[in-house]
């Protein structure tokens, strides 16, 4: 019987039975309180989620803190291997985690296949070898005076340094809903490769897949203790973590009005913080791009994942004398190619946002758009049997499906830059279109909020494309692209959009403490 075997993973959400998993056990939580998740595509009711509190915390990072010892001696080789056994097996499940991502968070089982699970296990596999070939330390070699401050003799001596870095301890790694298991990875993986033991606790909007990776792990042979889930809200659940005197670090991926929360509480306890934010990310279309190419990337940017993607462009700015134009392109294209509707239909561009509180926030911006005077377009294709009734604010209704928590891809113009729907993160499919004069007005324009996560800059002239590249405020900058993410590069953002830098060699360093061996060369 192989590994996958004995998961004997459902392919309905309703099936999975979500428990804490706190020192290689699954158990209920100590409160035994439950919280209800919900089938944002229908409505209607899903699985329970353990409502944890700070003494299933408590237990998940003693269990960590005892289990430290043990796996950040353990050869990396070793670890290596179960790391390379977790990314086998979520590529053999591959299709049944997609199933149950979309059936968790609302996103086409599609893009969960293609994008997210493929991603997982590559990060697993990423970081195995990042440790096998062996973290890159700093080497040096000097003259130096020894002087009675150092040594008990005055002499020129070389001496020899370099760096070593060391697990931290137990890290608290916090998680968002718009990509529940990916995140998780994105943050297991350098954590526990480099040494570390860690307590996840993943948001109660989407916990199934977090909970079956818990499952996942355990059959890989990863030990007790080593990585812990704790199911539950912020409050109960989050707080005590990020405040817990035993835990070292603190990744969080999440809003940014949470996470200035989070930096707050770890302020005072010395504790090293990731903060991954939110993004308000501007694309600039300058009249001398390739349109199509623009017009076609920049409507993936601004409707995939439901809009529920930190990067997502939703703010573009584009140049007076092709506005027009590119807003023609722009309903064009959108009414023909982004179909909203099932989740599990293969045509399916996006799916239903993550759930009803998420929804009415969306479409609170959408009234607000409405009542300042801008232009709203629902841009629905008349010709989609399967939407029988767009609402006023922007509330599709699915046939089959009429509960779900669907919005239209939503084109607003019209507004102005002060506006909050050009300063505040909507987080869904509304995009908005303003246009610009000069180069030095739309760098103006993009760099006119509090956030700087990601940017796309449009032009067939690179010399201007790299110019203003370096002038726009974002931890992430394409040129004639959107969101092609190198796992080698550093990711993170500016200002409300986080503070920090994650993935590849920068995830190493995060997780890491790193220490100067200064000695002298002896012969």
């Amino acid at each position: 019987m192989t590994m996958s075997n004995m998961l004997n993973m459902p392919v309905n959400a309703k099936d999975v039975k979500i428990m804490n998993y706190i020192n290689g056990e699954f158990v209920a939580p100590t409160s035994g309180s439950y919280l209800m998740s919900y089938n944002p595509a229908t409505g209607e009711e899903m699985t329970p989620i353990p409502d944890s509190m700070s003494k299933d915390v408590d237990n998940a990072v003693c269990a960590a803190k005892n289990a430290f010892p043990m796996w950040s001696n353990m050869p990396a080789t070793e670890r290596a291997a179960m790391l390379n056994r977790v990314a086998d097996m979520i590529d053999e499940n591959c299709q049944k985690l997609a199933t149950l991502e979309s059936q968790d968070q609302g996103k086409p089982v599609m893009m969960a296949a293609m994008c997210d699970m493929p991603t997982c296990a590559n990060t697993f596999r990423q970081f195995a070898k990042y440790i096998v070939d062996g973290i890159m330390e700093t080497k040096s070699t000097a003259n130096v005076m020894m002087t009675k401050m150092s040594v008990t003799k005055n002499e020129p001596s070389t001496m020899m340094a370099t760096t070593q870095h060391v697990p931290a301890g137990v890290a608290g790694l916090i998680t968002p809903w718009n990509f529940p298991m990916q995140m998780v990875c994105e943050k297991i993986a350098p954590c526990i490769a480099v040494g570390n033991t860690c307590v996840v606790k993943p948001t109660e909007l989407t916990s199934v897949t977090p909970f079956v990776l818990s499952q996942i792990m355990d059959a890989a042979g990863i030990p007790a203790g080593v990585v812990n889930f704790v199911f539950g809200t912020g409050t109960k659940a989050g707080e005590p973590l990020v405040k817990h005197k035993d835990v070292r670090l603190i990744s969080f991926t999440g809003g940014s009005l949470t996470g200035a929360r989070v930096g707050a509480m770890s302020g005072g306890m010395y504790k090293r913080v990731s903060l991954e934010l939110g993004g308000k990310n501007p694309s600039l279309v300058f009249s001398d791009c390739d349109m199509n190419h623009a017009v076609a990337t920049n409507v993936r940017a601004a409707f995939q994942n439901q809009g529920e993607i930190c990067l997502c462009s939703s703010r573009q700015y584009v140049q007076r004398d092709v506005y027009d134009m590119y807003l023609q392109m722009f309903r064009q294209m959108t009414m023909e190619e982004v179909i909203v509707g099932d989740p599990s239909n293969p045509k399916t561009f996006y799916g239903p946002v993550v759930s009803k509180q998420h929804m009415e926030k969306v479409m609170s911006y959408i009234r607000l758009a409405q009542e300042e005077g801008a232009k709203v377009e629902f841009l629905v294709n008349p010709n989609d049997k399967m939407v029988k009734n767009v609402s006023k604010d922007g509330m599709l209704t699915i046939k089959g499906m009429e509960g779900g928590y669907y919005i239209a891809p939503t084109l607003i113009t019209g507004m102005k830059q002060s506006s909050r729907l050009m300063q505040e993160e909507i987080f869904g499919p509304v995009v908005c279109v303003m246009p610009f004069k000069t180069e030095e007005e739309a760098i103006q324009l993009a760099n006119d909020t509090e956030y700087g996560l990601g940017a796309s800059v449009w032009t067939m002239d690179k010399v201007k494309m790299m110019r203003v590249m370096k002038q726009v405020n974002a931890g992430s900058v394409w040129g004639n692209s959107w969101c092609n993410v190198d796992d080698n590069m550093p990711f993170g953002g500016m200002g409300c959009s986080g503070t920090s830098r994650e993935h590849g060699p920068w995830s190493l360093e995060f997780y890491t403490e790193t220490k100067a061996l200064y000695y002298p060369s002896m012969k």
